[in-house]
């Protein structure tokens, strides 16, 4: 896998540097989250550029920005999401439209192209001012991260959890934690991140080792299913206040091995403090952020620069080699906050003002107090309030704003925009937010709007925070006309809306997250749904069924299909492989043999090639069953398979004709799929089975003693076949003992 990750990323490199990218030069990166995401990140680096992760989440004009902020001359994506993108001025390299140019560059390893104080990577920011700043982190701030350092131990044997999004920094200690150290990198989909038990599925299939939290997914992850992580080598978390009686939860019902609330800016390079967390005592309202990682320096000091003495609180201040080389493009701001460090020999040498009040506790380690500024955590990402107020003021009809952060539970903290209108009647919630979205990110829009006459004020001409009034029902952006429920399901759909986001009247054309509803509410909905009407329901039908109504719809649905959704719930989630881009024909779709591994993946690639390069090729990458032999019969548990690839299939293709394809026992997958489709009256236009085995015990059988022959022939050791045998005996024999249920409209070979 190295080897082959090292020759895709020299090729990138080689084609890169042939566009003019070299030392320092930042290179656009907006691909999904996945193989092709670390290709491009280290073939950047390989040519010696610095890659500038985009989210393709992100509002276009957010994108737009940073891309045109940065001077990005090159943009690394796919031919999808290219499509998508705003204008803007960079070259545009894809992946896979451009795999032929790429794939005929050499494949051995560029001279050396950058210094270890050289660029990076370029991550944006929230900035005070309205516009997002970039945080440019240097070569030396990454190795100091994850080599040789004393907060995790890291090394060839570890398996690392890919969780965090590419533009997030937390992405920064997976991805290089595990390739420089010679582990191994496995990405968890966010539809499993978001859900607690898919989470710990993942976890134990994948026998991850090292995992870090956003403070609000541990949060999640303790209330939930708070033994996912137990057995972990190492758990990290941090971000935001942590809530002490959640981590006691996970302590109690299994904790990993080494279990670390961790601490530290973008600019420091994702994590400058540690605290190891082996017990919380009686009545802790907080826990320490712990020492200084290897390699950093932290001190507290006081308004004029001075170190304070011990729990005397001051504002903490970084140095080390971890310290970014600054805001790229903004000097005004960089000397503002990386300031000359006058404790250091080195005469280079700076310090960063983090804003955060701490103090040292007499054991020697850190606490921290608050924010000097403004700035707030919203789920992990730093968000400054001033960036939101400038995109409200832009608002014809608002003359003045401010956003402050709420919290009306504990852990469920979000943005509340208070607007003093232009004319008495104020701009509808729903345009105000609306405004919003087409350049901000979703986790920094408000979840309420509060119209007042005035802002508050103190007797000295400041904001009074304490008088601004909470938001009510009337603050959020809800459908133009009220439509009650009709149905029960509405009605139990709306009621759990309406306990979580804390509204009196949801009707059922209201969107959940127009309404202030996030990601890390979702399991809620779904586990409040569960037990209302003994449904289960995977974390994407929120996001593909945002509304009252059609998430009824999708309640309905899976009460009439049985016990599948059950199933699911334990299944690891599908997703799609673009094996070949093209727009010229209907796509096909293809299951490979397996369980959807690269090996397989690349066969069915290497035949796409042969169909044409306009006839678009997608695989399916996952299993959609359960993880154990139990607690289904085998057409059960074939149905759930097909079921959850279809259920992917239709966010690409939304209605038929279907081009239906499988390999080996993907094959039969794959026939259970046309059987579903036929079934429900739709069009399946051409089911293709290659070397797909009849089904029988003895197939199992002959499949298992091919499976022996080939791994002996490998010199596969014993320990390492039983693993694999075990798991063929498992699945080859459900596969090859189902037989096709009679549905109407059946297919027949």
């Amino acid at each position: 896998a190295y080897r082959e990750l090292d020759r895709r990323a020299n090729r990138l490199a080689h084609h890169l540097r042939g566009l003019g990218v070299s030392r320092n030069v930042p290179v656009g990166l907006c691909v999904e989250r996945g193989p092709a995401m670390v290709v491009g990140m280290l073939g950047i680096l390989k040519a010696g550029g610095a890659y500038l992760p985009l989210d393709p989440a992100y509002p276009p004009e957010r994108l737009a920005l940073m891309l045109a902020d940065a001077a990005a001359p090159v943009l690394v994506t796919s031919e999808r999401l290219a499509a998508a993108l705003p204008p803007h001025g960079a070259r545009v390299v894809s992946l896979d439209a451009d795999r032929s140019p790429i794939a005929r560059a050499s494949d051995t390893a560029p001279p050396v192209a950058a210094t270890a104080d050289d660029l990076a990577y370029v991550i944006y920011t929230s900035g005070s001012t309205g516009v997002p700043k970039g945080v440019a982190v240097p070569h030396r701030a990454v190795t100091r991260l994850v080599i040789d350092t004393d907060y995790v131990r890291l090394t060839g044997d570890d398996v690392v959890a890919q969780a965090a999004n590419a533009a997030f920094d937390a992405a920064t200690f997976e991805i290089w934690g595990a390739l420089l150290n010679g582990g191994r990198l496995i990405v968890i989909p966010t539809e499993a991140v978001l859900s607690p038990p898919n989470l710990a599925t993942h976890l134990r299939r994948h026998g991850v080792t090292t995992l870090f939290l956003t403070t609000a997914l541990f949060n999640q992850v303790a209330s939930e299913a708070a033994d996912a992580v137990s057995g972990l080598r190492q758990v990290l978390f941090g971000g935001e206040a942590v809530d002490p009686q959640r981590v006691a939860t996970v302590l109690k019902h299994g904790p990993p091995e080494r279990l670390l609330h961790v601490y530290g800016p973008t600019e420091t390079t994702t994590f400058a403090t540690w605290y190891p967390v082996d017990r919380v005592g009686p009545g802790a309202t907080t826990l320490p952020i712990g020492r200084p990682i290897a390699n950093t320096r932290a001190y507290v000091l006081d308004a004029v620069g001075q170190p304070v003495p011990i729990g005397v609180p001051g504002e903490l201040f970084l140095g080390g080699p971890g310290v970014a080389r600054g805001y790229l493009g903004r000097p005004e701001l960089t000397a503002e906050r990386f300031v000359p460090d006058p404790f250091s020999c080195e005469p280079e040498a700076r310090l960063y003002r983090t804003g955060d009040r701490v103090r040292y506790l007499p054991d020697g380690n850190l606490e921290f107090l608050g924010r000097g500024d403004r700035q707030v955590k919203i789920r992990g990402f730093r968000v400054e309030p001033g960036e939101v107020e400038a995109k409200l003021a832009r608002h014809p009809d608002v003359a003045e704003a401010l956003v402050v952060a709420w919290e009306p539970s504990p852990g469920d903290r979000r943005l509340v925009a208070y607007i003093v209108p232009m004319a008495e009647v104020p701009p509808a919630v729903g345009e105000l937010r609306a405004s919003l979205k087409a350049s901000l990110p979703d986790y920094m829009l408000p979840a309420a709007f509060v119209p007042l006459p005035m802002l508050p004020l103190t007797p000295n001409g400041k904001v009074d925070h304490r008088a601004l009034p909470p938001p009510g029902k009337n603050h959020v952006a809800p459908a133009s006309v009220y439509a009650a429920p009709r149905t029960p399901d509405e009605t139990t759909v709306a009621a759990v809306w309406s306990r979580l986001l804390g509204i009196d009247r949801v009707s059922i054309h209201d969107n959940f997250f127009d309404l202030g509803g996030h990601s890390l509410l979702v399991t809620q909905v779904l586990a409040g749904l569960r037990a209302e009407l003994g449904v289960e329901l995977p974390v994407q039908a929120v996001f593909e069924a945002p509304t009252v109504a059609t998430l009824a719809e999708r309640v309905a649905q899976a009460r009439r299909e049985g016990p599948t959704p059950a199933i699911q719930s334990s299944a690891e989630p599908v997703s799609i492989v673009t094996l070949q881009a093209g727009t010229a024909k209907r796509p096909l779709f293809v299951v490979p043999g397996g369980n959807g591994e690269p090996s397989n993946l690349f066969k069915i690639a290497q035949l796409a090639r042969r169909l044409g390069t306009d006839q678009p090729v997608y695989g399916f990458w996952g299993d959609g069953g359960p993880e154990e032999d139990g607690g289904a019969d085998d057409q059960a548990w074939v149905e759930a398979i097909a079921t959850a690839y279809l259920r992917e299939m239709r966010r690409y293709q939304p209605d038929g004709p279907y081009l239906l394809a499988g390999t080996c026992v993907g094959g039969i997958i794959a026939f259970e799929m046309a059987q579903q489709l036929a079934a429900r009256g739709e069009v399946v236009g051409r089911l293709v089975l290659m070397d797909t085995p009849c089904p029988s015990d003895q197939g199992a059988d002959a499949l298992r003693e091919r499976e022996v022959a080939r791994l002996a022939r490998r010199g596969v050791d014993e320990a390492d076949a039983d693993a694999v045998l075990d798991d063929l005996s498992v699945r080859g024999r459900r596969l090859h003992r189902y037989r096709p249920r009679p549905y109407p409209g059946q297919i027949t070979l």
